[in-house]
């Protein structure tokens, strides 16, 4: 399944198996999102907060994400709510 998102503005994609994104939870998709991100620009330093929209997730749009770097490259995400 290619899951859709933009981290910071900037978009992205994953690629996992079905059967892997229906055992996550929004919260951890964002979080693998947030991994990926930053895997895809060495060249910047995580920032501490990284707003993660899931944008395309199986045709569902998931929401946005407050993903915090607890510790380096340890993300953890809650969904923010909207307005």
């Amino acid at each position: 399944m290619i899951i859709r998102y933009s981290a910071n503005t900037l978009p992205g994609q994953l690629l996992l198996p079905t059967n892997y994104v229906d055992m996550c939870t929004p919260e951890d998709l964002a979080e693998l999102a947030t991994s990926a991100h930053w895997q895809d620009h060495p060249e910047d330093t995580p920032t501490m907060i990284t707003v993660v929209h899931m944008k395309d997730v199986d045709g569902r749009d998931l929401g946005l994400f407050e993903v915090r770097c607890e510790q380096r490259l340890v993300f953890t995400a809650c969904q923010l709510r909207q307005a």
